[in-house]
């Protein structure tokens, strides 16, 4: 059945809603997910943009996500929270240094990294092998996973489950002597940072087979396949569809209206903006009769590369016993956004099916 021609959307999201799967209870449920785009100037003036609702993880060249995959999960608890893009070094005048701070902060969450100057392993005073002094750092880092600790030991086939593709992971430290250390790592307490994991010196999405994201998929054993296949196992945790790094997720749902600041991303500086709140709620018609379904901010994630903000939510409709029975699935906006936000919008972050700004009505 088509479901992306029953789709209405009167919004300024970018929708799809072609995808049919199993809920974990069980049920066939169509999943519709609208998402609404920003650009975003230096001096924080948000614009209305396009980006795409996409199927597939988007890779960041590294081995790991760009942008995840947003119609993989018919349900997200909260709203996870993400940036991709280069960490610059400071400007000139601020002399140069052999590390940096960047961070990211939306509403309440906050997360902060240690950006190093080229490092390598080398025995320490205590005959331990650790990181050198960094030299000076003068060129931008991007804010992959493969910049921070992590790997795989090809010796011994060990591997860091939270972070397989980084750099500086091995069985027998010595082995590390004399090779490049990660120049990403997350603060400390002392620096403004949480507790983290060493991996996790990043603030961009982490795929569905690291940890913590795997243990949370639930037990695939010979019980499961026997009783249970192929609905979810009944221990699987909706956390396993959040991508957001620890500590960039938002257990309460955001608005998407929180203040943003970001540093040590820009060459120009600190970038501070505030979104206008602007939301999407979803119905559908199943045999004449309205449904309306809930819905949240599930994604807000940073691209400063482009200077975009994509911004997402999604519905998981229970279809009837006929399929035929659903007769429409609406996709309405919520709230109304500025005259200057939407004047001459770019919306050229990517391809996307949305409503025609001309006919496209605000509610």
């Amino acid at each position: 059945m088509n479901f992306e021609a029953l789709v209405e959307n009167i919004s300024w999201a970018s929708v799809d809603g072609e995808t049919m799967m199993m809920d974990r209870h069980g049920r066939d449920v169509a999943v519709v997910v609208a998402k609404v785009a920003y650009k975003v100037s230096r001096e924080g003036a948000a614009r209305l943009a396009l980006a795409p609702v996409r199927r597939v993880d988007e890779g960041d060249g590294g081995g790991g996500v760009r942008f995840p995959a947003d119609l993989v999960a018919d349900e997200k608890p909260g709203t996870d929270v993400g940036l991709v893009g280069l960490a610059y070094p400071p400007p000139r005048t601020a002399g140069i240094k052999g590390r940096v701070y960047a961070w990211l902060q939306v509403g309440t969450l906050r997360k902060v990294v240690v950006v190093h100057g080229p490092r390598v392993y080398v025995k320490n005073w205590r005959g331990a092998v650790a990181p050198s002094d960094p030299a000076p750092f003068v060129e931008p880092v991007p804010l992959r996973y493969d910049k921070c600790h992590g790997g795989h030991d090809h010796i011994s086939g060990a591997f860091e489950p939270a972070n397989p593709i980084g750099m500086g992971f091995s069985s027998q430290p010595t082995r590390l002597l004399g090779e490049p250390a990660p120049p990403l790592e997350p603060a400390s307490l002392e620096e403004g940072g949480a507790p983290s994991h060493p991996s996790y010196g990043a603030f961009a999405p982490i795929p569905a087979h690291w940890e913590p994201r795997r243990s949370r998929i639930g037990t695939h054993d010979a019980a499961w396949a026997k009783g249970r296949a192929p609905v979810r196992p009944r221990d699987f945790d909706p956390m396993h569809h959040a991508w957001s790094v620890p500590g960039l997720h938002s257990g309460t749902p955001l608005l998407g209206d929180e203040p943003v600041e970001v540093g040590g991303v820009l060459p120009e500086g600190v970038w501070r903006f505030r979104l206008p709140r602007y939301a999407v709620q979803f119905g559908s018609q199943i045999e004449g009769k309205k449904v309306a379904y809930e819905t949240h901010l599930d994604g807000f994630l940073i691209d400063t590369e482009t200077r975009a903000v994509e911004l997402t939510w999604r519905a998981s409709i229970v279809l009837p016993r006929k399929w035929e029975w659903l007769e429409r699935i609406y996709v309405l906006g919520v709230g109304t956004l500025p005259e200057e936000v939407i004047r001459d919008p770019s919306r050229s972050v990517g391809a996307g099916r949305a409503a025609d700004p001309a006919h496209a009505r605000r509610v």
